[in-house]
């Protein structure tokens, strides 16, 4: 169980500071754009308070034109950069910041993808056989129908062990007195409940060791 909970935080880690990583070079770059862009208009127009002092709502209109010029040149300088070299492999900032809206969009799936891996792997490490032919068999039966349907992965497991091997139990497959309290008579549905609260316990703890190691790594974006 511990190894399965190092290994899926770890993909999970690798996979959001893959995804982090383009959020940080572009928040970088387009923080960068917006001092260029406020330095900018404050060259070219004085501060509202000394072109109209005393006037409230000729410095609150005046704001308004300085915030018009300001989002214009900030336009202008992220327009005029879009080819420029942001990351430390080259990428541009435009394909950056594509790059992190798709990998936004696709980070759940990946995840999702994981967490399968994940429970195909905690399936083997509960069973007294991983190699055991059924067992295989229903995990590769699994695995396949998984790519059409939106059901998770152990209840796919259980259906298709159950198609597979319609007069036999699985509890023979999972039942350990030395590791576990499953009895050997246990039923497919309270062998399925077993398996649902041990991935439930390994998310658990893998959320926290994610947790702590994004904290230990001091993972953000920049303001």
């Amino acid at each position: 169980m511990r190894a399965l909970v190092s290994i899926f935080a770890a993909l999970l880690i690798l996979i959001s500071l893959y995804q982090l990583s383009f959020t940080w070079f572009v928040n970088s770059h387009e923080k960068a754009m917006k001092e260029k862009a406020m330095q900018q208009t404050r060259r070219a127009f004085p501060a509202a308070s000394a072109k109209y002092a005393g006037n409230p709502e000729a410095q609150a209109a005046y704001k308004d034109s300085l915030e018009d010029f300001y989002s214009d040149r900030l336009a202008r300088l992220l327009d005029s950069t879009k080819d420029t070299k942001i990351t430390w492999w080259g990428q541009s900032y435009q394909k950056a910041k594509e790059s992190e809206l798709l990998l936004g969009l696709d980070l759940q799936g990946g995840i999702n993808v994981t967490l399968d891996v994940a429970l195909e792997g905690l399936i083997k490490g509960l069973a007294n056989n991983p190699k055991d032919p059924p067992l295989q068999k229903a995990i590769a039966e699994a695995q396949r129908r998984k790519l059409s349907s939106d059901d998770n992965f152990i209840n796919l497991f259980v259906a298709s062990y159950e198609a597979q091997n319609p007069d036999a139990k699985l509890a023979p497959l999972f039942a350990n007195t030395n590791k576990n309290k499953l009895s050997i008579s246990a039923s497919n549905s309270t062998v399925q409940a077993f398996i649902r609260d041990q991935a439930n316990a390994a998310m658990r703890q893998t959320f926290q060791v994610l947790t702590k190691r994004i904290d230990k790594f001091g993972v953000s974006q920049p303001n």
